[in-house]
Order: structure tokens, then C-alpha cells, then sequence
């Protein structure tokens, strides 16, 4: 068995932050809506993203779909994937405002070597490593997994990188879907940490924040605890 723990960070949404790729999604998608459709969806796009109005989804690309259903509309799947990948090319411009959290970088620099790293992402590869390549993060993980096929996938990374008889005790996902990230985590028994911003957490976590930046310090914990131990 590897000496080093494991740790599998999901991308968007916890490895960076920012509202405009969601309301550019919305805009792509509001496109093939009727003038009065659209300027009443891109409204309720704007009041969730701002947290007036929620509606209940995993994360705010979610919210960009769920919120099309009372206009009565079905995109076809490649009309979504389209303003999908427009959005992603858009994030890799410099018009579009991304933030890593605080203390992220420093962390992940530091636990380079203490610690199996992996991103990821069910993004298609070109969705994925450029904009993490963009905002200075791809140096500092052993594994990249885009099109990870999550949750399922997240529990065969795991096995493939530790063995198909590794200890669920030394391996951490940190993720803002609860469903891919942090659900079969806690099947499997593995320390998780669920970021929601907006404290809306719908099952059990061993840790959960509204930040990266709340969550890091028990990350750093965990992180020197095992690599200790290895």
C-alpha cells in the first residue's frame, strides 16, 4: 500500500471561485429563449447567483438548468454542451473574474510530496486543464482527472491510485457537490469536507464550511496527522 495519503479535490466551485461563468451560461443559454423568456430567466439567474431566490440545486451550474424548466423549453443535450463549452473558453479569457481562495496555493505547494493530489473533474479535458493551468494550479497535483465520470468514478480513482484493498482512513475529498464529491466518500468511510457558501448541506461531512479558507485549517490537520503516520 502507498505510504502517502490520498487527497481528491474537486475543481469548480472549490479550487476557485466567482459568479460570472454561471451568469455567461445563463446569457448562452437565454440566447435560444424568446425576448420576453429570456429576460425573465436571466432574472431568476441573477437573484439565485445573488441568493434572493434560491432554487435547489448541487451547485450553480445546476441552478442554470433547474431554472429553465417553468419556461416550458427543452434544450437538446449538444444545445447545452455548446453554451457549456462557450462558457468554459469565456473563463479562460481575462474578462472573466476567478478567484482562488486564500491559502490555497501555499497549502498545496506545501503538501506536495506529503500527499497523493489529485483534481478531479467531470469536465471534458479541454474544460478543465486550461483554466487550471490558467489560474496557476496544475503544477501542484500528481493526478488529473477530467471526465472523472463522478460519483462512481470518484471511488474507482481511489482504488486504481491505492489498491483495490487501500485504507479508506487515509483518504480525503473535498468538493462542493455533495452528490459527486462528498457522498461516496462517506460511503467508503473516508474523511470529507463539503464546501457550501451558502451553508446548505444535505447529508452528513466530517467537516463542512462555506469557505476554502474555513475548511483549510482541518485540512492541514488531517494532512499532518497521516503523512505522520505514513
Amino acid at each position: 500500500m502507498p505510504t502517502k495519503p490520498l487527497m481528491i479535490f474537486d475543481f469548480d466551485g472549490t479550487l476557485y471561485r466567482g459568479d460570472e461563468p454561471y451568469l455567461y451560461y445563463a446569457r448562452q443559454v437565454a440566447d435560444l429563449l424568446s425576448e420576453r423568456a429570456a429576460q425573465e430567466y436571466l432574472r431568476k439567474v441573477h437573484a439565485h447567483v445573488a441568493g434572493e431566490d434560491l432554487v435547489p440545486a448541487a451547485d450553480n451550474w445546476e441552478a442554470v438548468v433547474r431554472l429553465m424548466e417553468p419556461f416550458g423549453q427543452t434544450l437538446a443535450p449538444e444545445q447545452w454542451q455548446e453554451a457549456f463549452m462557450a462558457t468554459r473558453r469565456h473563463m479562460l479569457e481575462g474578462g472573466c473574474p476567478l478567484e482562488v481562495p486564500a491559502g490555497l496555493q501555499n497549502f498545496l505547494e506545501q503538501a506536495r510530496g506529503q500527499a497523493t493530489l489529485v483534481l478531479a473533474s467531470n469536465s471534458p479535458y479541454e474544460a478543465a486543464v486550461p483554466l487550471l493551468e490558467r489560474l496557476g494550479l496544475a503544477q501542484f497535483f500528481d493526478v488529473v482527472r477530467s471526465g472523472a465520470n463522478k460519483p462512481q468514478g470518484l471511488v474507482t480513482t481511489a482504488r486504481e491510485l491505492m489498491g483495490p484493498e487501500y485504507d479508506p482512513l487515509r483518504v480525503f475529498s473535498i468538493g462542493d457537490h455533495y452528490t459527486n464529491d462528498i457522498a461516496p466518500g462517506v460511503l467508503e468511510g473516508w474523511t470529507t469536507g463539503h464546501i457550501s457558501p451558502r451553508r446548505i448541506f444535505p447529508g452528513p461531512s466530517t467537516y463542512q464550511a462555506a469557505t476554502m479558507e474555513e475548511i483549510l485549517p482541518s485540512v492541514q490537520d488531517w494532512l499532518d496527522r497521516h503523512s505522520r503516520e505514513g
